[in-house]
């Protein structure tokens, strides 16, 4: 049954992932651990981004959604088309023994390489509600 369920949910992220055009693969520091993202555009500057990330060291998951403010800085300078700082933030869930929920703020840079190829270095914080927090910085790559 659980083989079945991890079927089912993998394709929904797959097929989901082809309707948002943007996945992301992700690996943080400290601490270590990988991730997988899905991306998508809300508005002309406006993104939704959802991610799961492991940390194995715990075991340990941080799941998180967030909407992000990323515009091209090439709608000022043509010069600078395809870099895209953003910020902004979420919700997130750590599950590590007794789950935290907690606010989740992000602020990095995004270079796109080519029209479907970006990498992006992030630096992220999470706000437990309950009152534990970690900062931590994640380096990826977007596919389109």
């Amino acid at each position: 049954m659980r083989k079945i369920l991890l079927l089912l949910a993998l394709l929904a992220l797959g097929t989901g992932a082809f309707a948002q055009r943007a996945v992301s693969f992700r690996l943080s520091l400290p601490p270590a651990g990988l991730g997988l993202g899905l991306e998508a555009p809300l508005a002309r500057n406006l993104a939704f981004r959802g991610f799961a990330d492991l940390f194995p060291t715990g075991p340990s998951f941080l799941v998180a959604g967030e909407v992000l403010f990323k515009p091209d800085l090439g709608q000022l300078d043509r010069d600078l088309k395809g870099i895209r700082p953003y910020f902004g933030g979420g919700l997130a869930g750590r599950f590590a023994g007794p789950g935290e929920v907690g606010l989740h703020l992000s602020l990095g840079v995004e270079v796109l390489l080519d029209a479907r190829t970006g990498i992006f270095l992030d630096g992220e914080y999470f706000y437990a509600f309950g009152g534990g927090r970690f900062g931590r910085t994640v380096i990826g790559a977007n596919l389109r």
